[in-house]
């Protein structure tokens, strides 16, 4: 008899019979409650079933859509799209099949990656001017990070591509750096992981605080944990985000400088693919894209 056949045993119960609360769900999952509830109220990935009058309460079936969802997001795919596959997938149980993201990039992604792969340098930079007229967040989500994600997968694959992965990522970061910088007084610590050379999404995160008339400073990649202890307590900042690709054992430890400095900053957040496959301590958030970042930095516990 398979594992899906056997009897359940005393308490057990079966995922179509579950009924969790968002923080359940969220532990589940090795998400911040806050995501779940952003999931809910920006992408519709609520529970399915409401019933009046009592607290919302999340299936199995709910659960395996939101499932889905952290692990396309984690895969890299723009959250919307993320959302739209797991809105539309069939629930699945824990473990089943993950869809394959779309693979074939269409509108502004396929301009931007055609301009890259012929090395137009004036394309380039001019299809991101245009993107950013739309504001740092949009351009972000739906040109930028998707046309990255997609050279990155051509590289992978075969190998080439590394011209045009060097040439777009420095179109990128020239197109976020013109972003108007505000006078505000810098109240965000920015920082890459210890072992973390690409600075990219936090250049983004930046700009978009930038527009949002926020200040912040960037520490770049590969930074230490007492480099980063160091600049909290000269900074005085009130919010450090943290950022990884792929989780190091010295990433935990520049957590703890960031949880345990004194004065300890009202706001600690993890950001990245390497954060998010990994559930984080009580009091860190854990936003799963830029737009929640950004909702979480605009909080005055922030500022």
């Amino acid at each position: 008899m398979s594992d899906d056949e056997r009897s359940l045993g005393p308490g057990e119960t079966s995922d179509d019979e579950r009924s969790l609360s968002a923080g359940e769900v969220a532990r589940e999952l090795g998400v911040a409650v806050t995501t779940i509830r952003t999931w809910d109220r920006r992408y519709g990935l609520g529970p399915a079933r409401r019933e009046t009058g009592r607290h919302r309460r999340y299936d199995g079936a709910d659960l395996a859509r939101l499932r889905l969802m952290r692990q396309l997001t984690v895969d890299g795919v723009a959250p919307a799209e993320a959302a739209r596959i797991a809105r539309q997938s069939p629930a699945a149980p824990a473990g089943g099949d993950i869809p394959e993201p779309p693979t074939a990039p269409t509108g502004e992604v396929a301009g931007l990656r055609r301009a890259a792969l012929a090395l137009d340098v004036g394309q380039t930079d001019r299809l991101l001017a245009q993107a950013l007229r739309r504001g740092v967040l949009s351009a972000w989500t739906t040109l930028m990070a998707p046309a990255l994600i997609d050279i990155g997968r051509r590289h992978s694959r075969t190998g080439r591509y590394v011209e045009v992965e060097h040439l777009l990522s420095n179109a990128i970061s020239r197109a976020l750096a013109a972003v108007p910088r505000s006078d505000a007084r810098p109240t965000v610590l920015l920082a890459c992981g210890p072992d973390e050379q690409h600075t990219l999404a936090l250049e983004a995160v930046a700009a978009a605080l930038a527009e949002l008339g926020l200040g912040s400073r960037l520490l770049g990649a590969r930074v230490p944990a007492q480099a980063l202890s160091a600049a909290i307590r000269k900074t005085g900042a009130r919010a450090v985000v943290l950022w990884s690709h792929r989780l190091h054992r010295e990433d935990r430890r520049q957590l703890e400088a960031a949880t345990t400095a004194r004065p300890r900053p009202p706001v600690v957040a993890t950001c990245g693919p390497g954060w998010q496959a990994r559930p984080v301590p009580a009091g860190v958030a854990a936003p799963t894209d830029l737009g929640e970042l950004l909702d979480l930095l605009r909080q005055p516990g922030a500022r």
